[in-house]
């Protein structure tokens, strides 16, 4: 009984732990569901909050693409992918000037396409094209998935061919959510309305291939002189991956890239099964081979056709609010914004070249024609072409613009039609004199640092320019500086206001091409950029000065149209006021002085018929870049001269080779317009100055216009706070010297001797320069870094002082043995120079014994000079020779005759060799 009661007690126990450990994991596991249903429920409640403002987001993108979709839908056939419109260019009546790819399309069936061209574009485009039903939604989701990585920036498409078929043919080409939506919603009717086939043939139809080439018919003809059924696998391999990005891979202008893109997409082809192992080693080796072939009937692109073309593709980049930049802090900042520029902008030409546009200008043919033919004429004295292009060598590039509408109204890039390369906008040139007014001059008086009748000193500097022809005029007026285009003067200018502040301008006037190595170049003073400048902005600078220092953004395009969505683009005319007007209007009637004094270096290109101009010419070193930039209230025209690979042209200057381009055409286009002068603002006065360029107290008229000897104008409303605001520039430009100082200053350690001497020295010139910054705050700063780094390392002087001490008496010891070396080395230089003269003495002095016929008179002298001479020899080991040549020449002395003696026989001497002498012995060499 007491085993069975043992028993059921033990298994009592048993159940108990069992029940025990079954509760714990009972109370794990329910601890776990709890865990996952609150991560569970905070996961759906973020994804519902999430989803929350991703609907609020994109309901309205979507509604708007739903409506685009509906529409695209309504009347949608396969002409729709069938591009029939050229792009084509008009001028400022709506006249054709000409089209994009003219004669150079051809629809071809997709029976007539070589399948490496179609299962090429499928293993690279779209692997799922055969399967999906328009949309692949793994394509999808990789794409979203990288625009929450990026910000929300749309970076990759994820786009099947479907897709790409929409955009090209029924959408915009806008990189946005409503086009990518659309696209979606677009691609299963695509697909449901049209069978795979029929919508990869409307894909190799609607590609865009570069050179003018639209469709992949085109673009086999073109590139390599067969027809699309015939391609080969690297030639298929090449035009899939130029398709990608025509400006990127384009074989003519871009080989390498082309080779290398093409092998890429070989290597694709391959491992999705299109070509086998063995033909894509054999494509591998084959070359490029362009033919380059081009249909008759194509036209070619005018000068007024690839400016319009380019200025619509900014015209579209400025619509999806590209943020443009003109000036760079840093070279990393330079490379990375020219990376961005030049991919957005080819996208955008490719896009415009690719067909489907109307692009409306400002142009005026006629003016067009007439700045043709100026440019011609100006520069038909040089007949020399190049041998290889069989282009004329010096060339010209001439841009007007109406200052009224701020529109371009003529430009010539060259010389003829022949000529495609349009200089006036895809050339960068040095500017010399003619970029003054717009970097030094015009913000000098914007800072109020400058006015007209400023006195500056015109000289020769350290490290600073000269002037043409070298004459320099001492004191003279900014007037006076800018008509005689006085090079010390404009770098005086700039050096005192800065380079960043003049610089800050160009920025504003939308100048391209400027280098971040620019930012603290003074050479930009006198037109001496690292990369150039370009006619259109030269043109667009002095127009925004004829307008009183407003800048229009406006170029030649007024209107884009689209032939799938109507208008995309119209100009606005958007203005930034870049120089005040007071500014403005002083450099203009300064400007006047270049045609109106008889030292003006425009002085005889005065326009006919009393016509009111104002403007500067330009003349790079060795002539090799000449510009002459004027206006008038009605026009501004800007000329440039030059070889495209710049060399020297003697005797050329800005006043005469485009100087003369620019009279010829302005002269013509002014014939019936009356004279206008340039409206003073009410805000400038008329003051005597003084012999220091100041004005002269109480001599202040406000209303006048009129210029009388004497006096000259100021602005009433251009401030000293301004001065101030180039003041605080140039302080920070001096921070960044004392700064570098100071850093280097903090680096510095002691390490010898001459460190523990430089220290006293180094710290009082660093802080004589912390000093003289006028920012309190920066001053302080840099002061007390500068005295912690001098306290440390006085610290490290005092364990210097022994090695300094020893260093001293080791040197004090060393100073006086050289003295005593010196001394002796003295004292034995004497004694042997002693040496030499006694034996050149006793020499000198026997040597005269000898060479006689007679006996001299003054032998006896001779006998005891030498005698003498010979005994301070004593001692010398050269006495005993000395003495034997004594010895000799004394007896033969002794028995030469007296003359006058006969009986006494004639005897001659008995060394041959010396000269024979009567009374006295010749002298030797």
């Amino acid at each position: 009984m007491n085993t069975l009661r043992r028993y059921v007690k033990n298994a009592k126990d048993v159940f108990r732990i069992i029940a025990g450990v079954i509760g714990s994991y009972a109370g794990v596991i329910s601890n776990i569901i709890g865990t996952a249903m609150g991560i569970l429920a905070s996961v759906m409640v973020i994804g519902g909050i999430v989803g929350l403002c991703v609907y609020v987001k994109v309901l309205p993108m979507f509604t708007e693409a739903r409506e685009e979709v509906f529409d695209k839908l309504v009347h949608l056939s396969e002409d729709d992918f069938v591009m029939k419109e050229d792009t084509v260019v008009y001028d400022s009546k709506g006249k054709q000037v000409g089209s994009v790819n003219a004669g150079s399309y051809k629809y071809v069936k997709i029976n007539d396409v070589s399948p490496y061209i179609y299962e090429g574009y499928i293993a690279v485009e779209d692997k799922r094209f055969k399967t999906h039903g328009g949309v692949d939604l793994v394509a999808t989701m990789r794409a979203g998935v990288s625009l929450l990585k990026h910000n929300m920036e749309i970076t990759q498409g994820g786009s099947t061919i479907t897709q790409q078929v929409i955009k090209n043919n029924l959408l915009t080409q806008n990189k946005s959510y409503t086009r990518k939506i659309a696209e979606i919603l677009l691609a299963p009717t695509i697909e449901s309305k049209f069978t795979k086939a029929q919508i990869m043939e409307f894909y190799c139809n609607s590609n865009f291939y570069g050179n003018k080439c639209y469709g992949v018919g085109a673009a086999s003809k073109y590139y390599f002189g067969k027809k699309c059924a015939d391609l080969e696998p690297h030639e298929a391999a090449m035009l899939i991956g130029l398709s990608n990005s025509p400006a990127s891979y384009n074989p003519v202008l871009h080989p390498k890239a082309a080779l290398k893109k093409r092998n890429s997409v070989l290597r694709i082809m391959c491992k999705e099964g299109v070509i086998t192992p063995k033909e894509y080693k054999s494509a591998l080796k084959k070359k490029l081979n362009i033919k380059q072939f081009s249909e008759k009937g194509g036209s070619k692109e005018s000068y007024v056709m690839s400016y319009a073309i380019h200025c619509a593709a900014i015209s579209l980049m400025e619509k999806e609010n590209f943020k443009f930049q003109y000036v760079f802090d840093s070279k990393e900042d330079y490379q990375k914004y020219n990376k961005q520029y030049s991919k957005v902008y080819s996208e955008k030409i490719e896009s415009i070249r690719s067909g489907g546009y109307k692009l409306y200008t400002s142009i005026n043919m006629k003016k067009q024609k007439k700045l043709q033919k100026a440019v011609d004429n100006g520069l038909s004295f040089n007949k020399e072409k190049d041998g290889d292009t069989g282009k004329y060598a010096l060339q010209g590039a001439a841009v007007c613009i109406n200052n009224e509408t701020n529109y371009v109204e003529a430009i010539v890039g060259g010389r003829g039609k022949n000529d495609q390369y349009n200089r006036a906008y895809l050339a960068a040139r040095q500017s010399g004199s003619a970029i003054k007014p717009l970097i030094d001059y015009t913000p000098g008086f914007e800072s109020g640092m400058y006015s007209p009748s400023t006195i500056v000193n015109d000289h020769k500097f350290v490290n600073g320019p000269s002037n043409a022809g070298g004459g320099y005029h001492g004191n003279v007026r900014i007037r006076e500086a800018v008509a005689r285009s006085l090079n010390t003067v404009a770098w005086q200018v700039l050096d005192n206001i800065t380079v960043k502040y003049g610089l800050s301008f160009l920025d504003k006037l939308h100048f391209h091409n400027i280098s971040y190595i620019d930012n603290d170049n003074m050479a930009l003073s006198l037109g001496g950029f690292t990369e150039g400048v370009r006619v259109v902005d030269m043109a667009k600078g002095f127009s925004t000065l004829a307008n009183n220092g407003s800048y229009s953004d406006r170029t030649c395009i007024k209107k884009i149209e689209h032939v799938s969505d109507g208008v995309v683009y119209k100009n606005n005319n958007e203005k930034d006021q870049v120089y005040s007007q007071d500014a403005a209007w002083m450099m203009t009637d300064v400007l006047k002085g270049v045609f109106n004094e008889s030292y003006g270096t425009g002085r005889k290109l005065k326009l006919d018929n009393g016509q009111i101009c104002a403007g500067k010419t330009g003349t790079t070193n060795s002539s090799k870049d000449v510009w002459f930039c004027g206006y008038t209230k009605y026009y501004t025209t800007v000329v440039w001269a030059g070889y495209d690979t710049p060399r020297a042209m003697p005797g050329a200057s800005g006043a005469s080779i485009p100087g003369v381009i620019w009279k010829d055409y302005m002269d013509d286009i002014h014939k019936k317009l009356k004279p206008e002068d340039f409206i003073m603002p009410s805000t400038i006065s008329l003051a005597k100055y003084d012999g220091n360029g100041n004005i002269i107290e109480g001599t202040a008229i406000s209303g006048s216009s009129k210029r009388t000897y004497g006096m000259d104008y100021f602005s009433k409303t251009i401030l000293s706070e301004k001065a101030d605001e180039v003041q605080v520039l140039k302080d920070k430009k001096y921070q960044k010297e004392v700064l570098k100082k100071l850093k280097n200053f903090e680096k510095r350690y002691i390490s010898n001797i001459a460190d523990y001497y430089d220290l006293e020295n180094d710290y009082k010139e660093l802080t004589d320069m912390i000093s003289s910054i006028v920012d309190d705050d920066v001053r302080t700063d840099y002061a007390v870094r500068a005295r912690n780094k001098y306290d440390s390392l006085k610290d490290e002087t005092v364990s210097w002082k022994k090695v300094v001490k020893a260093y001293e008496k080791q040197q004090k010891e060393e100073n006086e043995r050289l003295a005593e070396k010196k001394k002796n080395d003295s004292e034995r230089a004497l004694k042997n120079q002693i040496y030499k003269n006694k034996i050149e003495l006793a020499r000198t002095r026997i040597k005269r014994m000898h060479g006689y016929l007679y006996q001299p008179s003054n032998m006896q002298l001779l006998i005891d000079s030498a005698k003498e001479a010979l005994d301070a020899c004593k001692g010398y080991s050269e006495y005993y020779n000395l003495k034997a040549m004594f010895d000799m020449y004394k007896k033969e002395l002794e028995e030469l005759p007296v003359k006058g003696e006969s009986n006494k026989k004639n005897q001659t001497p008995t060394d041959t060799s010396e000269p024979v002498a009567t009374e006295e012995p010749q002298e030797e060499e």
